[in-house]
């Protein structure tokens, strides 16, 4: 009976250890969209009214099934506002911002 009780408690730590990472990983992919969304608002040189629109946008549209290439719907949305950046540059600074979200996260 115990080694049934002691497999059912690891069963449910393991799950809830699976949950919380993933809520983690959530958090910190929303966080990491906030982010650059508030950096390319501001190089795009967006007004802050607009600015908080394209944030808010970028961050729903990140977050939804099928939209999980960010860096191709920024690079899109710098091609449309004349502002040039690299891939490479873009995948840096998204590592960066990810970082960036990861501590502020882990931090709070």
């Amino acid at each position: 009976m115990t080694n049934i009780m002691s497999m059912r408690d690891l069963g449910r730590a393991i799950e809830t250890k699976f949950a919380k990472d993933q809520e983690l990983e959530f958090k910190v992919e929303a966080q990491t969209q906030i982010l650059i969304a508030e950096w390319a608002a501001e190089r795009i040189g967006l007004d802050p009214d607009s600015s908080r629109q394209f944030v808010l946008e970028l961050s729903e549209w990140g977050l939804k099934p099928g939209n999980r290439d960010l860096k191709a719907r920024l690079m899109l949305d710098f091609s449309a506002n004349s502002v040039e950046i690299s891939e490479n540059a873009l995948e840096k600074l998204i590592e960066l911002k990810s970082q960036q979200a990861r501590r502020k996260i882990m931090n709070s």
